[in-house]
């Protein structure tokens, strides 16, 4: 049995956390799928801009019509291209479980994350022009994300609530869709929208790690999903939530993503060996897909092994940990801006030397 065998059993599902041509057109995508169970994709524009980096003809393959004067605009539509591709390879999936697996996530741009009204419209047609009912559009977890996510699930548009750094933070998206399939019952329209929540993990080891003694090290990213994953199954036992279910709701799921070691001396597998949590998702570069269906002496330790890290610890060593939940979740719209920036910069030189 190997790694991604083991962690289905456990009860999680597997997503690859990037798209690219080269799986696409290779048919490595669909051969991750048949041999190791990955049940959805997802990207973001630090991921885009790597693949068009790393690939000239990305761009280049965007019919001239869909370019104009706004460069911008062939980098969605070759985003929307590639996720319409993804999402066909995993339909098969979303059909035969309902809606449970075989999902692909697109972004709305990151310079909108502070503006409710302009993410709800973007997300909207987004929705429209990618046309495909297994695809989220992902929405970051700010305050004025948290409206629009709730207006998105009223409209019937699936979401994906990125950049979650703590319980507060997921709390108030969890709430956003809640509300937003209240509102849809007082409708009378169908509940099945979907959604779910991507916590990032990674970034708060990158981030503590400085400040906390060597054998503290890389456990406040597990500390703070299991905080959320106990704040989740609490408030599905509630009776809203169960008022929702009675009536077709589906839970926020969650998503363990930033699953990339950032210290170099750990294994590329450490965040899915100890965070195995039954119905939950990890989000998983290729490099950590690899590994998984490589070994088959996964490590699975579903403890809690961060239960020392204490609030007590923390505060001893500086870590405010709802600030630095702040902080980190607008360092990552601002890297995810600046990329996203770079990608129209790089479609408008090359339509100018076209």
């Amino acid at each position: 049995m190997n790694g991604t065998e083991v962690l289905r059993d456990a009860g999680q599902r597997l997503w690859l956390d990037t798209i690219s041509r080269r799986l696409l057109d290779s048919g490595t995508l669909q051969r991750y799928i048949d041999d190791y169970g990955v049940t959805g994709v997802t990207s973001n524009p630090t991921i885009l801009s790597r693949e068009i980096a790393e690939d000239a003809r990305v761009l280049g393959a965007a019919p001239p019509s869909l370019g104009g004067s706004d460069p911008e605009v062939p980098v969605v539509a070759e985003a929307v291209h590639d996720v319409q591709r993804a999402a066909d390879l995993l339909r098969p999936q979303w059909e035969a479980t309902e809606g449970v697996d075989g999902w692909v996530s697109i972004e709305v741009p990151p310079a909108l994350a502070y503006l409710a009204a302009a993410t709800v419209q973007e997300g909207r047609r987004l929705h429209a022009q990618v046309n495909r009912p297994n695809v989220f559009i992902k929405v970051p977890a700010t305050w004025p994300g948290v409206a629009a996510i709730e207006a998105l699930t009223v409209a019937g548009v699936p979401t994906n609530a990125t950049l979650v750094f703590d319980s507060r933070q997921h709390h108030a998206a969890e709430r956003g869709y809640l509300r937003g399939l209240e509102r849809r019952l007082r409708m009378g329209v169908p509940l099945t929208v979907a959604s779910v929540a991507s916590v990032f993990i990674s970034r708060w080891d990158a981030a503590t790690n400085p400040h906390l003694p060597r054998t503290s090290h890389n456990l406040m990213g597990l500390r703070v999903a299991r905080a959320i994953d106990q704040q989740h199954h609490s408030t599905l036992s509630t009776p809203r939530w169960t008022r929702l279910t009675a009536v077709g709701a589906t839970p926020q799921r969650l998503v363990w993503a930033s699953t990339s070691p950032k210290d170099p001396g750990l294994p590329s597998t450490y965040y899915a060996e100890h965070l195995p949590l039954q119905d939950t998702i990890n989000t998983m570069p290729e490099a950590t897909l690899l590994a998984l269906g490589h070994t088959s002496e996964l490590a699975v330790d579903d403890a809690e092994i961060a239960g020392s890290l204490t609030t007590q610890m923390l505060d001893h060593h500086g870590v405010d940990e709802p600030r630095l939940a702040q902080d980190l979740q607008r360092q990552g719209v601002q890297a995810f801006a600046a990329d996203w920036d770079a990608l129209v910069s790089t479609s408008r030189g090359r339509a100018a030397a076209g």
